[in-house]
Formats: C-alpha cells, sequence, structure tokens
C-alpha cells in the first residue's frame, strides 16, 4: 500500500490592513498549488489580515467570517476546480469576538475551523482563545491544524496526533521578539526545530507556512518547513527573507510506520498515562538534634 500525499507550504509576506491585496496573495499561491497537483496547501498565520494590529478598530476592520469571509470564499473558487485543499489563516469575526483562526477549505467549501488556543503577547489584545482541536478526514488522510505559539504546547500536537491525526498543518508567523538567538549556523530556527521534535515525538507530518518581511518593527523569521514522520524535514527550512513554495511528496503509510520506532517500541501504544503523576520529593530537613560532643 501507498498512500502519496502532496504538500507544499507558501512563504511570502501579507500586509497589516490590506485585505485586498492578502487575499490576491493567498488565490495566487493557491492557483499554483492547484495547477501543481498539490493535495494540502498551507498559508501563513493571519494571511486575511496582516499580523501587528494598532488598535482594536484595526482588527475589528480587518476580520471576516470564516464560512462565509472574502478570502475563504475565493479560496474555495479555486479548491472546486482542483482536488486541492487549503489551510489559511484568518482574523476571524464570530459573533462579538475575533479569533487568531485558520480554515481548512476543500472542493466544497470551508471543512473546519481552528481557533488558535495559546495567544502570543499583543494578540491577548485582539482575541479570544479557542477551546478545542479539530482533526479533519480528507480524502488522502487526516489533518489536524495548530497555530504558531501553540506548538510551544507539546499537547495540542499529542492531542491530534492521539485522534488520528497524520498531518499537521501549522500557518505560522514566527518572529525575532524577545528571542537571545534567532538562527542557529544551520539557518534553522526555534520554530523548526520544535517542529521537528513534534514530529518526532508523535509520528506526523508538520508543514509549517511562515511569512516574511518586517511589520511595524516586528521582524519575521521565514525558515517554512515541512517535516516528515520521523522528525527530519523533507522539504525546507526556506531562507528568512524569500518568497518560497515549498513541495514535498510524502507517503502516508510510511509516515504510520515511524511511529513502530523499533521493533518493540511504538509511540502512540508504548504511552504510560495512568503513570504521568510527577511527585515532588521535598528536601531533607535539616536535623533539630543536638550533636552529642565527642571525646578529646
Amino acid at each position: 500500500m501507498s498512500r502519496q500525499v502532496r504538500i507544499a507550504v507558501a512563504q511570502y509576506a501579507p500586509h497589516v490592513g490590506d485585505v485586498v491585496g492578502n487575499r490576491a496573495a493567498a488565490v495566487r499561491w493557491a492557483q499554483r498549488a492547484a495547477a501543481e497537483g498539490v493535495d494540502l496547501l498551507v498559508l501563513p498565520e493571519l494571511a486575511s489580515s496582516g499580523y501587528v494590529f494598532e488598535s482594536d478598530e484595526e482588527a475589528a476592520r480587518t476580520a471576516e467570517d470564516a464560512s462565509t469571509g472574502e478570502i475563504v470564499t475565493a479560496l474555495a473558487d479555486v479548491c472546486a476546480g482542483s482536488a486541492t485543499h487549503c489551510v489559511v489563516g484568518i482574523n476571524e469575526r464570530s459573533g462579538r469576538v475575533r479569533h487568531n483562526s485558520a480554515v481548512l477549505i476543500g472542493p466544497h467549501g470551508p471543512l473546519a475551523t481552528y481557533r488558535k488556543l495559546h495567544l502570543f503577547n499583543d494578540e491577548q489584545s485582539w482575541f479570544e482563545p479557542g477551546g478545542e482541536l479539530p482533526a479533519v478526514d480528507l480524502p488522502f488522510g487526516r489533518v489536524g491544524m495548530v497555530i504558531c505559539f501553540d506548538l510551544w504546547f507539546p499537547e495540542a500536537v499529542r492531542a491530534l496526533a492521539l485522534a488520528g491525526a497524520e498531518i499537521i498543518a501549522v500557518p505560522t508567523n514566527w518572529v525575532a521578539s524577545f528571542r537571545r538567538q534567532v538562527y542557529d549556523a544551520a539557518g534553522y530556527c526555534v520554530g523548526d526545530i520544535v517542529a521537528m521534535a513534534s514530529a518526532a515525538q508523535n509520528g506526523v507530518v508538520m508543514a509549517c507556512a511562515d511569512r516574511i518581511g518586517v511589520e511595524r518593527e516586528v521582524r519575521f523569521l521565514g525558515c517554512s518547513v515541512i517535516v516528515g514522520g520521523d522528525g527530519w524535514p523533507v522539504a525546507g527550512p526556506a531562507g528568512p527573507d524569500e518568497e518560497a513554495f515549498l513541495v514535498a511528496e510524502v507517503d502516508l503509510d510510511v509516515v504510520a510506520a515511524t511511529k513502530r520506532r523499533t521493533p518493540r517500541n511504538h509511540l502512540i501504544e508504548d504511552r504510560r498515562p495512568d503513570s504521568y503523576n510527577a511527585v515532588v520529593i521535598p528536601a531533607p530537613r535539616p536535623s533539630s538534634a543536638v550533636p552529642t560532643p565527642t571525646a578529646p
């Protein structure tokens, strides 16, 4: 058996506030993916609106509905003429609140919305966190979604892996802010390394689409990457400043086999949740007994 899937991530620079230009850019990448026979395309976090808002009014003005918004509708039109599925990061308007969300779109329209659980820094001023992790059955396999800072919380990817997800789509906006070191000697950023660790720990494919550029003094890191189930990149990382379209052919049957790390070890079956109970051992107290004098 062989379940070949063609996965792509697009790395480019959305612009804050430019919903029309951002929509056009997303459509161009989706059209390229459809023309190249891509099964799953991942676009960056907040690709619809840009990232660094200056005010609540700006965040509100660039928000849209996850089912009927213009970027989702435009990408659905592209997917409708092909077998391509697309995950795009959007500034989602949901009733009276907004979410930093990822929408999974297929040939018949939007299929699922994931709302970022772990909001990074100023995102907490503009968005409310989500509350669940959807895993979606597509014709080629089961796909989950997390967004950017979610990777720093291993429970999210593990929960999706336990739900049978084989590919994790990661729209992201990795930033240089707050980092002692931005890249290592090989050009990897920490996001790449965390994605590789997540793939290796769970036997899943990680498809990370980062953005590039500088937006209101915030610098984005690029380094988009597709990681195989064994934890090693199969495409990328891309450069820090360049537009990139990374494509990888992945056999999901091979990915499933990576969970069997030795003839006697399996990443899921060997879990011991009944024993994951940390026990704190207190430091020994100093003795209160008066020492007995020693004879001369």
